[in-house]
């Protein structure tokens, strides 16, 4: 592979050219982490507004109708349903693992199994989060770099 970097700040905007002979499932995985640069999620914290790029969420949670966003260390509220999200998120390393979470395979340290067919998911921050059997064919084919529709 042969890769080429021009850096000109007269350029307006980042462009990113991929030329290949076929898309594989490994460009289609490279080409989805470089759309998540082109994402900010608002999250909220005190009446505070954040935008906050993709590539730092690890991942999104609803509970008693709220919807949170996940970074490292800090919690944000967002006033999008986890639907909305899921549908905006599905070309990105986001995926829904159960009904009230999506999470970003980026930070996916890794699976094992957990009781009652069900997944657990371990975060590199060391979170853990359930994967429920209805979502676990989703995060198979997301992991292999299938685009979930």
């Amino acid at each position: 592979m042969k890769l080429t970097i021009q850096q000109d700040p007269a350029v307006p905007e980042t462009e990113v050219i991929l030329r290949c002979p076929a898309l594989d499932t490994r460009l289609e995985s490279l080409i989805a982490h470089i759309r998540q640069y082109s994402f900010v999620l608002v999250g909220y914290q005190e009446q505070r507004e954040f935008h906050l790029p993709l590539e730092s969420i690890y991942y999104v949670d609803s509970t008693d109708g709220k919807t949170f966003l996940y970074q490292k260390q800090a919690v944000y509220q967002c006033r999008e349903t986890l639907a909305t999200l899921e549908a905006q998120l599905c070309q990105t390393t986001f995926v829904r693992i159960s009904k009230s979470c999506i999470v970003n395979t980026a930070f996916l340290h890794h699976v094992e199994p957990h009781f009652n067919h069900r997944l657990k998911a371990v975060l590199k921050n060391g979170e853990q989060l359930i994967i429920t059997r209805n979502y676990i064919d989703a995060l198979r084919r997301k992991l292999k770099g299938g685009v979930i529709s």
